[in-house]
């Protein structure tokens, strides 16, 4: 199954002394062609990398060759219904966990994130699976 990779991860896969569980997961899917994204997630990374940094420029080049998924009508209604669920429950979840929930589910993929409560929830209310790089044994829902 190809893995959506939220920000969280992301951010423990490019720092130095990011996660060595986190850096390994994504390496292996990388290396299989397993990965993809979305623009969101793109936009979150992007400012926070500097382009005139050389391990930003990598970073940058990495990102850029993904594949993105397509944001289209049935992502975004899909993306709103779970809102919805969420909100009968008495629960929210950010507008950008809304999206790649959405994306993911559309296009049957799993997010992969580190420690993202939000991305668990939409698990839980029949959104797409959601797996936690940072668990020992990272389970899948």
């Amino acid at each position: 199954m190809r893995a959506l990779v939220d920000t969280s991860a992301w951010i423990e896969f490019f720092h130095p002394r990011g996660e060595p569980a986190v850096q390994s997961a994504v390496q292996d899917a990388l290396r299989s062609g397993l990965v993809v994204t979305v623009a969101p997630v793109l936009v979150e990374l992007l400012a926070g990398l500097d382009p005139a940094d050389r391990s930003s420029t990598e970073a940058i080049a990495r990102l850029r060759a993904l594949e993105r998924l397509e944001l289209d009508w049935t992502a975004c209604s899909t993306a709103a219904e779970f809102d919805r669920k969420l909100a009968a429950a008495g629960q929210r979840a950010p507008t950008v966990d809304l999206i790649l929930a959405g994306a993911a589910h559309t296009s049957r993929c799993e997010i992969w994130h580190r420690g993202d409560e939000h991305l668990e929830r939409l698990a839980a209310i029949g959104g797409p699976p959601a797996r936690d790089l940072s668990e020992p044994r990272a389970t899948r829902r």
